[in-house]
């Protein structure tokens, strides 16, 4: 009796080693996803991940090992970092063991972030299939197909003034909708303006209602020239910093603003929106930063395009020769000197 019960057990043990064996891992499908594939340094997104097995036997064994890029750290509490992230090795390793019935899939999710400026692929996992007795354990890899763009952070930047000329002979120019560009500054609502003149925010804010006072006369429209030549690493990070900081503050204040670059961070035309700036931070999370050609050259882009009484911004990581030549000319074909932002350590 015994003897046939040892014998049953070891035909069920020999059934089971072989059924877990079947599943090919071909039919275990791994899926990423990220919150936003930019960010910016120490800002903290979210990876998540589902493994599903899509055979039609179970899985009573499986693993994924997610490596992570040098430059992402993982930003979880203690309890979760000791069970998924066993110490040692370099890097961020993260660890998963579970099972999988037919047709069940695993997920979960944990957040990222990245320290400085750059493009970096999220990484490769590995998932693995073990057999019953964990004699045959199969693994497979591949890219999770993600990159993660860290834009450069904001800076401090001075007060921009972005107020161009008059709009040639005809400037008082009226229209149904108001123009947000041409916002000069707020009033004490006195009863005779129309109702949409009403900027509820200020009211909010001094508790008085407040009326929007535009200029018909004045034109705001800026230029943004951006010298990329060769620099120290940290004159350069700094110039892309700022580019960042005074395209957001001009889409702040509703400034129409067109951008030219003689390195990586390309030129735009002039415009405003959220997908601009989007646009233009990413850009600048991918740049080298790698320059083309000479301040000069850029200069002389700008000066057979230049709009009439637009300001002018100058962002340069230093004070070359070719810079200090061509500010002049620059001056000259703007009308008035242009706003000089001086990425390193010389003052403009």
């Amino acid at each position: 009796m015994i003897a046939f019960v040892f014998f049953v057990s070891l035909i069920l043990l020999a059934a089971v080693e072989y059924l877990s064996r079947r599943t090919d891992l071909r039919k275990i499908t791994v899926e990423f996803s990220i919150d936003s594939t930019l960010t910016e340094p120490d800002e903290k997104v979210t990876l998540r991940f589902t493994v599903r097995n899509e055979s039609r036997w179970p899985i009573l064994y499986a693993g994924l090992m997610i490596l992570l890029d040098q430059e992402l750290r993982v930003c979880e509490e203690g309890e979760w970092m000791r069970r998924h992230m066993p110490s040692g090795g370099s890097g961020s390793r993260i660890q998963y063991h579970f099972y999988l019935m037919p047709g069940k899939s695993y997920s979960d999710k944990f957040r990222i972030t990245c320290g400085k400026r750059g493009a970096y692929p999220v990484g490769h996992y590995y998932v693995s299939r073990g057999d019953f007795l964990g004699l045959n354990p199969v693994t497979d890899g591949a890219y999770t197909g993600l990159r993660l763009v860290c834009t450069a952070k904001r800076c401090e930047i001075p007060e921009m003034d972005t107020r161009g000329g008059m709009l040639g002979e005809n400037p008082i120019r009226r229209f149904i909708l108001e123009d947000p560009c041409i916002l000069r500054g707020y009033r004490e609502y006195t009863g005779q303006e129309p109702m949409k003149q009403i900027s509820w925010t200020q009211t909010a804010k001094t508790g008085e209602l407040t009326v929007r006072q535009n200029d018909f006369i004045i034109d705001r429209n800026v230029a943004v020239l951006v010298n990329l030549e060769t620099a120290p690493a940290a004159a350069l990070e700094r110039s892309l910093e700022i580019l960042r900081s005074v395209c957001e503050e001009l889409e702040t204040q509703r400034v129409r603003y067109s951008l030219y670059s003689n390195g990586d961070v390309f030129s735009m035309k002039e415009g405003l929106g959220r997908q601009r700036v989007l646009y233009i931070e990413r850009r600048i999370g991918l740049s080298r930063p790698t320059y083309f050609y000479g301040f000069s050259r850029l200069v002389d882009r700008y000066v057979f395009r230049p709009r009439e009484n637009s300001s002018c911004i100058v962002i340069t990581p230093c004070l070359s020769d070719d810079v200090k030549a061509s500010l002049p000319r620059l001056a000259r074909c703007v009308g008035r000197e242009p706003l000089l932002l001086c990425g390193g350590d010389e003052q403009p």
